[in-house]
């Protein structure tokens, strides 16, 4: 699934082509991706200007002149415009499981669901192999949006996002800490990829409890989080199987991890074996020579500390 850092990218790559166009036609194959009757989509989104592109979380919100439609891509959903001026690319290279992997400019094939048409015939294509992305619509003036992002937490790139706003979110949590940051009520934006890359940074086990970390620690992960998303936002996001950028290029960040997707190879710190363990259902890398376990505590009454060692003389 696309995190933050994907979306970013493609929203940053999609704002010089899109906004400022004018939506003169919206084609809609399969309607499962729309959470709202596609006719209704059509006829109210069709002749108004795109006035531009914000993100909250792992969605992009398009703003328009009387509505608002937010897309989040699901797994495999992937935003493209396509240049009529350009030649579209001759075929796609597809993953053996999952399909499409690198598109660039493609002309609508049966996985493209929604085509955003501009008055000039460029268009923004959506396109989404397994149909788990949702677009919405609202009107610009009721509060239903907000209330559609409520559920989300703390976006580590706004203001909001400060140690003191961080730290309670940690509190007394016996949950593992990689399973509160894929918590998006806490944290918005953060997956998988870019927990594990997180604590890797600080140093952090990801079966720790959450509540366990000292002072310290947690001023590391608070670093480490905003840290690895802006790294994975300067390689233009992690290409693992279907995410591509708006052009329909590849990330590169996938060439810069240090822990996820690396199970057996070497640690890029301290080159022992990365190892791969399931923690909240998810498939979590890590290093256990840099990211130490957590100490488990014995069942049973401790031993005294003034009883002798069996044995010894009184």
């Amino acid at each position: 699934m696309p995190e933050l850092p994907e979306v970013e990218t493609i929203r940053r790559g999609l704002l010089p082509s899109v906004v400022g166009r004018t939506i003169r036609e919206i084609a809609v194959g399969d309607g499962k991706v729309l959470q709202c009757d596609a006719e209704g989509y059509i006829t109210q989104l069709q002749d108004q200007e795109l006035l531009g592109i914000t993100r909250r979380g792992k969605s992009l919100i398009f703003e328009l002149q009387r509505h608002q439609t937010v897309i989040h891509l699901g797994m495999t959903g992937q935003l493209t415009f396509r240049d009529p001026r350009l030649a579209d690319s001759p075929r796609f290279l597809r993953h053996p499981a999952t399909g499409l992997q690198r598109v660039r400019q493609h002309a609508p094939d049966r996985h493209t669901h929604v085509q955003f048409v501009f008055e000039d015939g460029s268009a923004m294509l959506y396109r989404d192999i397994r149909k788990f992305g949702k677009i919405f619509l609202f009107d610009k003036d009721s509060e239903e949006l907000e209330k559609h992002f409520a559920h989300l937490g703390l976006e580590p790139f706004g203001d909001e996002f400060v140690l003191e706003r961080f730290r309670p979110g940690l509190s007394n949590r016996s949950t593992a800490i990689k399973a509160r940051l894929l918590d998006q009520g806490w944290i918005a934006g953060v997956g998988n990829i870019y927990a594990d890359e997180a604590l890797f940074e600080a140093r952090i086990h990801p079966q720790r409890p959450a509540g366990t970390l000292k002072a310290a620690e947690v001023r590391r992960l608070f670093q480490a989080v905003p840290l690895v998303l802006e790294k994975g936002l300067r390689f233009g996001g992690t290409s693992m199987r279907d995410y591509v950028n708006s052009d329909g290029d590849q990330g590169t960040h996938q060439e810069e991890l240090m822990v996820y997707g690396r199970p057996g190879e070497a640690c890029r710190v301290c080159s022992t074996a990365i190892e791969k363990i399931v923690v909240a259902q998810r498939g979590t890398h890590f290093c256990p020579s840099c990211q130490k376990p957590p100490r488990l505590r014995k069942k049973g009454r401790p031993p005294s500390r003034t009883r002798k060692a069996k044995g010894a003389n009184s």
